[in-house]
């Protein structure tokens, strides 16, 4: 047997009704969703860290997900699943498996959309496909990219500008660019209606959704793809640099309470030993 076929047999074992696993077997695709996500941002974590050993255990822990999952189907299995995703990529690849010619890049874009258009021809929107359980950033980027594919960037520029207009009328929320406060703003409460004439700050909305800030962001994304920038990529970034200073911060002040007092002491987010080094709290992160 190979490793995945062994991998198989194990997750058979734990979904046994005798002698298996009862949370393996309490699993749902349903309950399953957040750690296919989860497993999927530390794969992307390893990615970002270049870590070649820790890129091969994340890979392995969401290939676990893709079995589990296929283990506790009613209508599939693995193998079904495997010869699916084989034989899409035939489709996807004709001038690979083909008579297809694709000399560039863009030529094998191309092919490959133009496949897909022929596999989901019963589709009614370039939107449709796309996921709205995405994080707002990447779905808004797809988003575009499904414009984009229809006509050109600027053409996607011009319908974010338009889409707050769309909702009411640009009027209604004080221009796509307005900063919150600035005149009139429409606001979308709880039940997805945009209530006009309220200015856009906080605790004006129930849950805190302000449109034409939303808009406004839209417009940066677009904008920040139209310069060649990677928008996803660049907030990640970002906020990588944002912890890391965090984190520096977290040491300092415990460097300061050590040479203060020279007892143990901690701030809730880790601990001081007696030289004031601040040693993560346990459980977290891996």
């Amino acid at each position: 047997m190979t490793a995945v076929q062994d991998l198989v047999a194990v997750v058979d074992r734990l979904l046994a009704p005798e002698g298996g696993c009862v949370w393996n077997r309490e699993q749902t695709h349903a309950s399953l969703a957040r750690y296919a996500v989860e497993e999927s941002y530390e794969l992307v974590d390893a990615i970002d860290a270049g870590d070649e050993r820790e890129l091969r255990e994340e890979l392995g822990d969401v290939l676990y997900q893709v079995v589990l999952h296929a283990g506790i189907a009613d209508g599939f299995d693995l193998e079904d699943v495997a010869a699916g995703v084989r034989d899409k990529m035939i489709r996807r690849h004709p001038h690979v498996f083909g008579d297809e010619r694709a000399e560039t890049v863009e030529d094998v874009v191309r092919v490959w959309r133009a496949a897909k258009a022929a596999e989901k021809a019963d589709r009614r929107s370039v939107f449709d496909g796309v996921p709205r359980a995405m994080p707002p950033m990447e779905r808004a980027v797809k988003l575009l990219e499904r414009l984009e594919e229809h006509g050109d960037l600027g053409a996607a520029v011009s319908a974010v500008a338009g889409s707050v207009g769309g909702a009411g009328g640009a009027g209604a929320v004080g221009g796509v660019g307005a900063e919150p406060g600035d005149g009139e703003t429409g606001v979308v409460g709880a039940a997805g209606v945009v209530r006009h004439g309220q200015e856009a700050r906080p605790g004006s909305s129930a849950d805190g959704v302000d449109l034409a800030w939303g808009a406004a962001e839209l417009e940066r994304i677009a904008a920040a793809r139209a310069a060649g920038i990677d928008p996803v990529a660049s907030l990640r970034a970002a906020a990588a640099a944002l912890e890391e200073v965090g984190r520096a911060d977290e040491v300092g002040r415990a460097d300061e309470v050590g040479r203060g007092d020279g007892t143990r002491r901690g701030d809730g987010t880790g601990r001081a030993d007696e030289t004031g080094r601040a040693e993560g709290a346990a459980g977290t992160g891996g």
